[in-house]
């Protein structure tokens, strides 16, 4: 005899704990620049003692799995005759009302990371060190939340945010699963996309080639971007981008090649929908297990999760992109040693 899984949740809001009355609850996860979203709908005479800047906390269970799923305060709340709706963003969201104008010398991707969010009181946990530059500006025309993204870009790394509120950074590796789901247990539908891969190199350059970030020519413009290395110019298939904070030939070709393997991965990528499953986070690596002939199976990793929790039923859906060993941080780096 089998029984049926009963979802459920804990939702904290203020100092008063849910687990029945919402009628909805929503949580859109994604990687920097987007901000991760929780709504929640509540019927109209609901209790609600929560104010805007409150703690936020929730837990999702599948009946398999229980996890904190979102950390956060508070940011809106909305009542009306027939249900009040309560918004809540997480670290990403204060980083992106953040407008700093500030310049940092002698710096790596991961030191402006951990600034800026130290000066948005916002914690960090593991953030990878990334490009190192003479010199970056943090100036207004971009949230810190772009910033932080722009620069650990350069290095191939993802920033989000974790279950406990904290911004991390870090280089996916997705050359193995972490968790594996299985069509016909797990898995509601799948929906796998490929596309033409219409260009064949991105190139980056910088401001200056210089050998090193500490080497004094690294603050002068220069006619020699790729320190004597030049590549094709570009072309239909050879597309070219201009980053004059990276004043090194190293920064300008990790930027390049973290470029070519988040294009690579991009053509054959999809989407899925499951009973919920409270453990998956951007970043993570998962392969799907006993699916129909010419659907792919993985390794894959996740650009975003969004969990959904109502009257139906709880459901979770993902999106995702190729893994496998294109998706090495060690053939990453082969890539940037191979442009120099």
């Amino acid at each position: 005899m089998t029984s049926l899984l009963s979802p459920g949740y804990e939702l904290t809001l203020g100092s008063q704990l849910w687990k029945e009355q919402a009628l909805e609850i929503r949580v859109a996860l994604a990687a920097a620049p987007l901000v991760d979203v929780l709504t929640v709908r509540l019927p109209a005479a609901a209790p609600l003692a929560a104010a805007p800047g409150d703690p936020v906390s929730l837990t999702l269970d599948s009946g398999e799995q229980k996890e904190t799923v979102f950390t956060g305060t508070v940011e809106s709340i909305r009542r009306g005759f027939q249900e009040i709706r309560v918004t809540a963003l997480d670290a990403g969201g204060v980083l992106a009302r953040y407008r700093p104008s500030v310049t940092y010398e002698h710096v790596t991707a991961g030191t402006v990371l951990r600034t800026l969010a130290g000066d948005a009181g916002v914690s960090t946990a593991d953030v990878d060190d990334g490009v190192e530059v003479p010199f970056y500006v943090a100036d207004p025309s971009r949230t810190a939340w772009e910033h932080v993204a722009r620069v650990a870009a350069w290095g191939g790394a993802m920033v989000s945010v974790s279950s406990d509120n904290e911004v991390r950074s870090a280089v996916i590796d997705a050359t193995q699963a972490q968790l594996a789901l299985r069509y016909g247990r797990e898995i509601v539908s799948l929906q796998a996309d490929r596309a033409r891969s219409a260009v064949d190199a991105w190139v980056v350059a910088g401001e200056s080639g210089a050998g090193s970030a500490s080497a004094p020519e690294a603050l002068r413009p220069s006619t020699d971007f790729f320190a004597g290395n030049r590549p094709e110019g570009p072309a239909l298939a050879r597309r070219w981008r201009f980053e004059p904070a990276l004043r090194t030939a190293r920064g300008a070709g990790s930027a390049g090649a973290a470029i070519q393997r988040q294009y690579t991965a991009s053509r054959e990528a999809g989407r899925l929908q499951a009973f919920l499953q409270p453990r998956l986070r951007c970043g993570g690596v998962i392969e799907v297990q006993d699916l129909p002939d010419g659907l792919p199976g993985g390794p894959v990793w996740i650009a975003r999760v969004d969990h959904v929790l109502g009257g139906g039923g709880g459901v979770t859906a993902i999106r995702f992109f190729k893994g496998g060993d294109s998706f090495d941080p060690l053939a990453l780096l082969g890539a940037i040693g191979g442009l120099l």
